[in-house]
């Protein structure tokens, strides 16, 4: 069944910048679902019914494991669905500002409002430039670091 074990060491550091303590912390689960062949033997010794059920348990275990693996798997995908439906919403959302921006900014420029229009056009460009290119560098991963 579960074994864990944990040791801990601390050992003195001596270097160039002077003295300290480095501590070492272990931790070891084992988290088989059947114990060893020696401690089977033996619980079969006291109860000759153990071995059906260690392996009744063992199974429900697996089960458990798979529907939990497939509950994680299920969840995952849901926000990663939901994640794209944001993204595509935002997006259909910043174009319709921008056609809706330049038409205004093209209607101003027919009522003779010109530097008015032409304005609020350069401001609409500006305004679909950084959220484009916003969003590229977002899902872009960093550059790697450089090493000198």
């Amino acid at each position: 069944m579960a074994r864990q074990t944990r040791s801990q060491k601390n050992i003195q550091v001596h270097n160039n910048n002077g003295k300290g303590l480095h501590q070492e912390n272990t931790e070891v689960f084992d988290d088989n679902l059947l114990p060893d062949a020696s401690e089977i033997k033996a619980l079969s010794e006291i109860d000759p019914e153990i071995l059906n059920w260690l392996k009744l348990r063992a199974e429900k275990e697996q089960d458990f494991r798979h529907k939990i693996f497939s509950d994680r798997t299920k969840i995952l995908k849901y926000d990663v669905e939901g994640e794209m439906r944001l993204n595509y919403l935002g997006m259909t959302y910043a174009f319709l500002i921008i056609v809706l921006g330049m038409c205004f900014s093209g209607l101003l420029i027919y009522w003779e409002h010109i530097i008015t229009g032409s304005i609020f056009s350069g401001f609409t460009i500006i305004y679909a430039a950084t959220l484009f290119y916003k969003k590229r560098s977002s899902t872009l991963p960093p550059p790697p670091k450089r090493e000198k």
